[in-house]
C-alpha cells in the first residue's frame, strides 16, 4: 500500500512542477519513519521508480527534479509531518463521506492542485 501511495504521490508532485515550468524545481519527500524492513522496502521501491518511472511519468522527469527522499522520526517533530497528519483526516472524512458536512475539507479543497477543472491531487484509489 505504501509503494502504490508513493508512486501515486510522486506522479501528482511532478505534474504539478511541470506546470510551474521552473527548470531549477528539486523535489524532496519527507517521509515518517514506520520501521527498518517498512522502510527499507519503501527505499527500494523509491530506487525502481527512479531508474524505471512510474506508469504516466517517465525516469527522466524524475531525475530533471533531483527527485530524493528521506526518513524522519516523529519524535524530530517535523512540521511538514504534522502538517500531514491534520489535513489527513478530514480528506479521508471526504473521501468516505462525500456528503456529510466537513468544514475542515471546506477549507483544504481550495488547496488541491487541480488544472482545467480536474483534481490532481487527490487520487482515490480502492
Amino acid at each position: 500500500m505504501y509503494e502504490v501511495a508513493l508512486s501515486f504521490l510522486i506522479e501528482r508532485a511532478v505534474f504539478y512542477l511541470d506546470d510551474l515550468k521552473d527548470k531549477d524545481a528539486e523535489l524532496e519527500i519527507i517521509i515518517e519513519k514506520r520501521g527498518k524492513k517498512e522502510d527499507r522496502k519503501l527505499e527500494e521501491h523509491f530506487q525502481r521508480l527512479i531508474s524505471r518511472g512510474t506508469a504516466y511519468v517517465a525516469p527522466k522527469r524524475l531525475t530533471n527534479y533531483k527527485l530524493k527522499i528521506e526518513f524522519k522520526s516523529k519524535k524530530e517533530n517535523i512540521n511538514g509531518l504534522q502538517l500531514a497528519d491534520l489535513i489527513a483526516y478530514p480528506i479521508a472524512r471526504y473521501v468516505i463521506e462525500p456528503e456529510r458536512a466537513n468544514p475542515a475539507f471546506d477549507q483544504l479543497e481550495s488547496k488541491i492542485y487541480s488544472k482545467n477543472g480536474i483534481r490532481y491531487d487527490l487520487k482515490i484509489f480502492p
